[in-house]
């Protein structure tokens, strides 16, 4: 593989308290009247908020403008649509009970689910994925459809205070049926990632996080590609014959995915020969995890905030991504096939090593067959 950056560069005990009730249902969301910029509570009522969408019609219909930027694909995770208001792009998002699918183990064959029962976003876990431009305004609803208060923290992202999102210093936590209204201008490009700042250790154990991704106003050359995906690691311990996460486990877990499933339920990566090809990877797990590419080498380009200049870019094949850490791969198509792309914890690419062994077969036998679980995915280059 030519290596020449010049020809190839491109870029714990009350968290449980509540869990089984809380993931019962939606709450019903009242007309919001949040102040922005105040970092006041969202009271929920009848009066509007000082911020609230306007009653016109939008200058532009939805997503109606050019994107200037390739938009990224999170492989099985929609991406946010929004609207204009003026100058400004708005993102509504709900925090809500999710339902979503694990390999269950106590099949032999592997064929069988077992229903996770999670919080997340707009029906997802993780969230969809927030894409905007460097320059750009944006403004986020967040509805509280949960059974307790919820925040959003931007993650990585430079901002007022009042739109941290942490209660007690920047803001009050979002009740339940109550919408807040985060705007605020970007002034950096990157990946980066929100995620909730109360009970931060339940709610984002329970899944509750998403991709922020932020695009170059004006792109260098190097940092155009032809590929742009995201991949987002987590970590679970779900316990045989319950549906919820424990969020109290700190050390073992025994589910591992990335964007919200774990293999073999990973929706994987296609490219053709020759193009040039960017995967963002973000940890919020409670565990570091060395991300391998078979195949192919890569630059890293980016350490979760903004992109590198081109001389600090690194070249490998694997890389440790420790928690609330992002990194971003690029490297050229080369070689056709189906490329596996993982975490090198081998027991991290396998499902439910907790679960007892299944009777009749020794140790973890009874996963012969389909032992690539976990956080193990691939891309197909054609």
């Amino acid at each position: 593989m030519n290596m020449d950056f010049k020809k190839n560069e491109f870029s714990r005990r009350d968290f449980i308290a509540g869990i089984g009730s809380g993931l019962g249902g939606a709450v019903s969301i009242p007309i919001l009247a949040s102040a922005l910029g105040t970092g006041s509570r969202a009271v929920a009522g009848p009066n509007p908020s000082k911020r609230a969408i306007s009653s016109q019609p939008s200058a532009q219909p939805l997503d109606s403008r050019p994107n200037d930027y390739l938009p990224v694909v999170t492989p099985g995770i929609q991406t946010l649509p929004f609207e204009w208001d003026g100058n400004v792009k708005v993102f509504k998002l709900s925090a809500e009970p999710v339902v979503i699918q694990f390999q269950d183990m106590s099949d032999s064959h592997g064929m069988k689910r077992r229903p996770i029962h999670g919080w997340g976003y707009n029906g997802s876990i993780i969230g969809p994925t927030i894409e905007a431009v460097e320059g750009d305004i944006v403004r986020v609803l967040v509805e509280n459809r949960l059974s307790e208060p919820t925040t959003i923290h931007w993650h990585g992202v430079h901002l007022p205070i009042e739109m941290d999102g942490v209660p007690g210093f920047s803001q009050e936590p979002i009740q339940p049926g109550e919408t807040f209204v985060y705007e605020f201008p970007l002034i950096q490009h990157g990946t980066y990632f929100y995620h909730p700042h109360f009970m931060g250790a339940k709610q984002v154990g329970l899944g509750m996080s998403g991709f922020f991704i932020v695009h170059p106003r004006n792109p260098e050359p190097h940092q155009v590609v032809d590929r742009d995906f995201a991949y987002f690691l987590q970590t679970w311990m779900v316990h045989p014959g319950s549906p919820i996460p424990d969020t109290l486990e700190m050390t073992e877990f025994n589910y591992f995915t990335m964007n919200g499933r774990p293999a073999p339920d990973i929706v994987p990566m296609r490219a053709q020969i020759g193009e040039r090809v960017r995967i963002r990877v973000a940890n919020l797990s409670m565990m570091t995890h060395p991300i391998h590419l078979h195949g192919h080498t890569f630059w890293i380009t980016e350490h979760g905030a903004g992109f590198l200049p081109q001389h600090q870019h690194i070249i490998a094949n694997t890389e440790n991504i420790s928690a609330a850490e992002e990194r971003t791969f690029e490297f050229i198509a080369e070689r056709k096939g189906k490329w596996l792309f993982h975490c090198h914890f081998m027991h991290h690419t396998m499902n439910d090593m907790h679960r007892i062994p299944i009777p009749g077969a020794s140790g973890h036998g009874g996963h012969a067959g389909h032992d690539m679980g976990g956080m193990r995915t691939w891309i197909e280059i054609i």
